[in-house]
């Protein structure tokens, strides 16, 4: 008797298990999401600090970027196979060395411009105190 009650707990103790493991599993995926965003927006703020630095007469620069989670582009990225779709760029901030001379700001708007496909009026270039 006790083997067919453990034949029926069996079955549940399975179902349960796997039930965890799907748990796991999705929460890990969903969680992954976030981090690939995380890593999406570094990646982008690093490739503009670099760009900025790039410029004649800026030495030093700080790079904040918003995503704009409803619009999404495609781009394969970070070892993916296949495309996945990324948060758009909203905007940049940029603090950086000569930030404060017009040529340097003008220069710096229009190459962030090209380079992300964003319009100038989204992105905001100061210099550093």
């Amino acid at each position: 008797m006790k083997g067919k009650g453990w034949g029926r707990n069996r079955w549940i103790f399975l179902l349960l298990a796997a039930l965890g493991v799907l748990l796991f599993v999705l929460g890990g995926i969903m969680g992954g999401r976030e981090d690939i965003r995380t890593d999406y927006a570094g990646y982008l703020e690093d490739r503009v600090r670099a760009l900025c630095l790039s410029i004649d007469g800026v030495k030093e620069a700080e790079v904040f970027l918003t995503l704009d989670e409803a619009a999404a582009v495609s781009a394969g990225m970070f070892g993916e196979g296949g495309a996945s779709a990324y948060p758009a760029v909203r905007g940049v901030a940029v603090v950086c060395t000569g930030g404060e001379r017009p040529h340097v700001r003008q220069t710096v708007t229009m190459l962030l411009s090209a380079a992300l496909g964003i319009p100038s009026n989204r992105i905001s270039v100061a210099g550093v105190r």
